[in-house]
């Protein structure tokens, strides 16, 4: 059977976040966070961390490479929301005070499998232009 639900039954009320806070990557989420408003940052984070545990019940019931889609659009948000912690807890902006917008800081390690690259894949971590790992 096939739906055109975004996430798992009882998670409804989180759809409207999915445009904009399911990425792939670290980097994209980070991104994500650093471009949005606060106040959208504020929304989704009083939304999803409403319904973080029943989230993580959830997707317990799963291996991490076999959930389905709407489970692994879930998971994403669930992932999305330290990032949106980190403006709303310790910045109290979208991104630390007096920083740039970095472009050139590229991380390529992170949770396998929604943070970086796939276990055994190229592990290179840059910074810049160098490599650091």
């Amino acid at each position: 059977m096939t739906t055109n639900r975004l996430l798992p039954e009882g998670f409804e009320n989180l759809e409207p976040f999915v445009g904009y806070w399911v990425r792939d990557t670290n980097n994209e989420r980070w991104k994500q966070r650093s471009l949005a408003s606060m106040e959208d940052i504020r929304s989704f984070y009083d939304a999803m961390l409403a319904r973080a545990e029943d989230a993580i019940t959830h997707l317990d019931k799963f291996p991490l490479d076999q959930m389905p889609e709407d489970a692994e659009r879930l998971f994403k948000l669930l992932l999305a929301i330290a990032h949106a912690a980190m403006a709303v807890e310790i910045h109290g902006q979208p991104r630390a005070r007096n920083a740039k917008l970095r472009n050139d800081l590229n991380v390529t390690q992170g949770p396998w499998p929604f943070g970086g690259v796939r276990n055994g894949g190229d592990h290179q971590k840059t910074i810049g232009n160098k490599e650091v790992g």
